[in-house]
């Protein structure tokens, strides 16, 4: 029993010194390139990447317009490809823009909501 008892704690301790030392490890010279920080201010607008898609519903009352988007990567959101609704930051951005326009857009995270910034027609 005692012997059971010492093989159990000497793993156990084993076991915390080695989580210990691999998470010291990890925590040096860590290239944080292509880790996602969702509440890091946004790049500005000419710097981020817009994403193509083509409107499906616009709606100007509640500042929301719905995209059908291939993949998003901005400097606070990413998503697959889909189609979905997205509030709009400035209701001027849907001034011009009707069901079946092909657009350009940045979507960032404003307020923990995927936010339409930036929004083009596409020709």
């Amino acid at each position: 029993m005692k012997k059971s008892f010492l093989n159990s704690v000497a793993v156990f301790g084993f076991s915390l010194i080695t989580v210990a030392a691999y998470a010291e490890q990890g925590s040096k010279g860590m290239d944080m390139a292509g880790m996602k920080m969702d509440n890091m201010p946004a790049k500005s607008a000419s710097a981020t990447a817009l994403s193509d898609g083509v409107v499906k519903a616009v709606d100007k009352e509640n500042k929301s317009i719905t995209l059908k988007h291939g993949r998003i990567k901005s400097a606070t959101v990413e998503m697959g490809p889909m189609t979905m609704q997205f509030a709009v930051q400035d209701t001027a951005l849907l001034s011009n823009v009707k069901v079946g326009d092909k657009v350009k857009f940045t979507v960032e995270n404003v307020n923990d909501e995927a936010t339409v910034t930036v929004l083009s027609i596409q020709k």
